[in-house]
């Protein structure tokens, strides 16, 4: 039985930062990092690509040194590919391997990767195994809770991936066909939990603090993966490990202007305020005038525009209703 856990604690026994495609880039890494997340990992990149050597695949793995410890995500359908992949990734100074069975977007499941190797249990821990002979880096899965309820997950698949060759497995308390729909299944994790004889990471439904600590202590989990609760609130990860949830006052602009200077390191402009308008609308919410800060911040073309509405929401958040 694999024990490597204990190598990777900022992850087991971490807040770490979940992959989302389009918006887990270095610059948001590293605002999350910096605001409490113990650990990253990159956005999903293809074991196919990697494989081919793609370059379009290979400037998914650049990182910034200020986001270590970080772990490569990798997806796929192919055993074949996950053996090369491993191979090209291990010395790139990743912590770890993470292979995702829990994506479960149409064109993923398409290619036969994602949470439709949840479908076919053999071939994910064929994965597993030939990823682990093919690094000397701790290798970790994500999973759901199966493709439907009628298609559960076995209970013992914490035992079936770790005799693979995982050390960890990442548990969204979902099915397949929920996407992010309805509540998060705290007990199908727990159920996991309670089988498994690695660590149990859970995922689903972390929008708050509390929301969050409700979902590890409830599930016996041993950490936490937080994805769409930290879009727009990275501060979440400094909530949950007992710091300030909320941006102090000249926090929310600062962070901002940070988190664009460092995108605009590493994407032209105009390119960079077409993409960061993404994350402008989800750090305008929660507060009185927010409607209105995100009909302007869609429009934001440059560096000043973006520094001009950031600073008005600042100050909008921290002003209260009695106030105005």
């Amino acid at each position: 039985m694999n024990r490597e856990h204990n190598l990777i604690p900022f992850y087991t026994n971490g807040i770490t930062m979940a992959p989302m495609a389009g918006v887990t880039d270095s610059a948001f890494r590293r605002i999350c990092i910096k605001l409490g997340a113990t650990c990253l990992v990159t956005e999903m990149v293809t074991a196919a690509g990697l494989s081919r050597k793609s370059v379009k695949t290979k400037k998914m793995l650049r990182y910034h040194p200020d986001e270590q410890p970080i772990g490569v995500q990798l997806f796929g359908a192919k055993p074949e590919d996950f053996a090369r992949a491993s191979d090209l990734v291990t010395p790139l100074g990743f912590k770890f391997i993470d292979i995702n069975a829990g994506c479960p977007v149409k064109r993923v499941l398409r290619s036969g990767s994602g949470s439709s190797l949840l479908g076919d249990i053999p071939r994910l821990l064929q994965i597993i195994k030939v990823t682990k002979e093919n690094t000397d880096l701790p290798v970790t899965v994500k999973i759901r809770l199966g493709l439907t309820r009628d298609n559960p997950v076995p209970d013992n698949i914490g035992e079936l991936v770790a005799d693979a060759g995982a050390c960890t497995i990442a548990v969204h308390g979902r099915f397949r066909l929920d996407f992010f729909s309805g509540d998060v299944n705290r007990e199908g994790i727990r159920r996991i939990a309670e089988f498994s004889p690695i660590p149990v990471i859970a995922n689903g439904d972390s929008t708050s603090v509390e929301a969050a600590l409700k979902l590890r202590d409830e599930t016996g989990s041993t950490g936490l993966l937080i994805g769409r609760g930290a879009w727009g609130n990275p501060w979440i990860f400094r909530g949950i490990a007992g710091g300030s949830p909320f941006p102090a006052p000249g926090e929310l602009h600062s962070i901002i202007m940070e988190q664009l200077s460092m995108m605009m390191e590493m994407i032209p402009e105009p390119q960079v305020f077409h993409i960061f308008r993404g994350h402008l609308v989800q750090y305008f919410r929660g507060f009185h005038g927010a409607a209105d800060l995100r009909r302007r911040a869609v429009g934001t073309e440059s560096f000043a525009e973006v520094d001009i509405v950031a600073r008005e929401a600042d100050i909008a958040m921290h002003t209260s209703v009695e106030d105005r």
